[in-house]
């Protein structure tokens, strides 16, 4: 331990520190302020990189629930500040077992808006705000012809209170069982992909108006791509979008066979030659590509690489691939979601399964730099979430939030049937003044994240008194002045419950 000592008047002291990550979820930085003299830091040395951060789980569904089971896709971000999401349904769970729409705030509130019923779509996927305030999503099921005809799924509409307009129903040759959310591109048209159906019977990108009226762009043959599974598309700083095919490409021969592929298409449906992967460059991209601040691509395969496990790897606007890092196993394998740029710029996202001596368990939360640096940051227990597939979002509070539902819809250990939560930054205390009678502490926070302030008079005290109340931050910086009255000597810290 490290104990820095700064005499008045210099300036704020202020620490880079990365706390261990701990059962409790945070072990704080420490500080102790002696009046009028001196401000002496602790310093707790790090056990593991994975100690920066907290997977935080502020939500599970349950069996028993009305309010849905699977969260499989991923959340969208709210005007208001709430996240809205989807539950796929199955066997139980929403009003009619189909799935559901639901609501919920940063603090775990959760509100169920719509339930499916099989007309109007079964199976929804992920959702998108559109410049309307409403939100745009997908059914991979359902439709107008349910429970009778193919029902291949639908295209609907619905707003942040709950009111659901069914948009159109797939018909198979405009491709059917979407599930990737929706692109609102520049021209205010929505873009998305279905991974069946379509001329070749491989999957297609469409368009369709805020009314209903859909046009194909392009229909998967197979050599270009087939049956993309997650993928959404992206749109470049060109206007073109890109996306990725799950199959095709290379050793296709039929449906769900193949190595996948990178596409780029013009708005009105010209296809540039797609980027092939061919097993050591990765193989099976499920999701989408996240358009870097450096207007690079970023995404992952389901497998392939130097492990066959699964990479992460990064395209140019050209169309140059490069592979970033490949999964070995034991620091993850099969990542199905993709990845989330932070507000670090570095990459974020899961993996669905990890590798134990000879042992698949149930995957985990990882960030990598844009020069290809792993670091594992959660290991994923069968209790804080089970083989994920969604990809995570950036909030405007800065932390990234995630759906988490076992991609074989099993239950996780307690029962659960999924979990809403996100990656947080524990609170590092950013500087610390003092004056003759108070000392002001300074931490980094999250909007409405909640801390408490601890003292004690040793550093080894076995117990702490908190400050009351409980501090609910509404910025991306918290201060507490506190007044030290007579004391001479105390240690402090700062932790972000649960």
């Amino acid at each position: 331990m490290n104990l820095l000592a700064l005499r008045k008047p210099q300036p704020p002291l202020t620490s880079s520190l990365s706390p261990s990550f701990a059962p409790a979820k945070i072990l704080p930085l420490l500080c102790r302020g002696i009046r009028e003299v001196l401000l002496l830091a602790c310093l707790i040395g790090t056990q593991a990189r994975s100690a920066e951060f907290a997977l935080q789980t502020i939500y599970k569904f349950f069996p028993a629930s009305s309010v849905g089971v699977f969260p499989a896709a991923w959340l969208a971000a709210g005007k208001d500040g709430n996240f809205y999401g989807t539950t796929i349904g199955y066997s139980t769970g929403g009003e009619y077992h189909y799935g559901t729409v639901f609501k919920i705030t940063s603090a775990g509130v959760l509100t169920n808006l719509f339930s499916f019923n099989g007309t109007n779509g079964w199976y929804p996927g992920g959702l998108t705000l559109g410049k309307d305030g409403c939100f745009y999503g997908v059914t991979a099921n359902g439709g107008s012809d349910f429970p009778t005809g193919d029902y291949n799924g639908t295209v609907f509409k619905i707003t942040t209170n709950g009111v659901l307009t069914p948009l159109i129903s797939l018909s198979g040759p405009n491709g059917y069982s979407p599930f990737a959310p929706l692109l609102q591109g520049r021209d205010g048209l929505f873009y998305g992909i279905a991974r069946q159906g379509g001329g070749y019977g491989f999957g297609t990108v469409f368009k369709i108006t805020t009314n209903g009226a859909m046009t194909v762009l392009l229909s998967f043959n197979g050599t270009n791509g087939a049956n993309p599974t997650l993928s959404g598309l992206t749109e470049g700083s060109d206007g073109n979008l890109y996306g990725t095919a799950a199959y095709g490409g290379s050793n296709f021969y039929g449906a769900f066979t193949g190595l996948g592929t990178v596409f780029e298409l013009t708005t009105n449906g010209i296809l540039t030659s797609p980027v092939i992967f061919n097993g050591a460059n990765g193989s099976n991209p499920w999701s989408g590509l996240a358009l870097g601040t450096d207007q690079t691509f970023y995404g992952t395969t389901r497998s392939g690489g130097d492990f066959g496990l699964g990479t992460v790897f990064m395209m140019t606007m050209d169309g140059a691939l490069k592979t970033l890092l490949s999964f070995d196993g034991t620091n993850g394998a099969r990542p199905a979601g993709g990845v989330t740029q932070g507000r670090d710029g570095n990459l974020y996202g899961l993996t669905a399964s990890r590798i134990v001596g000879t042992n698949w368990t149930y995957g985990t939360v990882f960030r990598a730099t844009t020069n290809g640096v792993l670091t594992t940051l959660a290991y994923l227990d069968g209790t804080n979430g089970r083989n994920p597939v969604a990809r995570l979002i950036l909030s405007h509070d800065g932390n990234l939030y995630g759906a988490m539902a076992d991609e074989q819809k099993n239950y996780s250990l307690d029962g659960s049937a999924g979990s809403i939560f996100r990656l947080v930054e524990p609170p590092n205390i950013i500087s610390i003044t003092s004056t003759n009678a108070s000392v002001t502490l300074t931490w980094n926070s999250f909007t409405n994240g909640i801390y408490r302030i601890e003292y004690a008079s040793a550093l080894g005290a076995p117990n702490w008194t908190a400050l009351t109340p409980d501090i609910k931050a509404i910025t991306l910086s918290s201060s507490l002045t506190i007044s030290l009255g007579n004391t001479t000597e105390r240690y402090w810290r700062v932790i972000l419950l649960p």
